[in-house]
């Protein structure tokens, strides 16, 4: 992730700084924003946009993750979450587990005459791998 101006004036707040407010929700709602706007953080990036230490995002991040509004591709970058409402479409994995589900997938619809869909669940929401859920697994499949 860059240090641009246009990421940050989309981040800027829409009101004044409340006056007992508490850095650490407000880091972590920077970090929800950076999750959403970037689609992919590294740690590293998340530290120095946030003006903390390695430790402190580390810490933040494992609390988004623990609440499901952020993971871990195999890149070891974050990015959004079910509980965002978004899931980890395009990654790589989302990818391979497709190419390899679909022959499979193709055969068992084409055995039972049914339309056969590939659902990836996490925590309470379930989505199909590849565009965000928009994906006509029916088209082909």
């Amino acid at each position: 992730m860059q240090n641009n101006p246009s990421t940050r004036a989309a981040r800027k707040p829409v009101q004044k700084r409340p006056t007992y407010s508490i850095e650490a929700v407000d880091n972590a709602l920077q970090l929800l924003q950076l999750l959403r706007d970037g689609g992919a953080l590294r740690l590293k990036d998340a530290a120095e946009e946030l003006g903390v230490a390695p430790s402190t995002a580390h810490r933040l991040l494992a609390m988004l993750v623990y609440r499901g509004f952020a993971v871990q591709d195999e890149n070891r970058r974050y990015v959004p979450g079910p509980a965002m409402g978004v899931g980890p479409a395009g990654l790589g994995w989302t990818r391979l587990l497709r190419s390899l589900a679909q022959p499979h997938m193709e055969l068992l619809s084409a055995r039972l005459n049914e339309t056969v869909n590939l659902m990836v669940r996490g925590g309470d929401e379930s989505a199909l791998p590849g565009d965000g859920g928009r994906e006509q697994c029916a088209a082909g499949w």
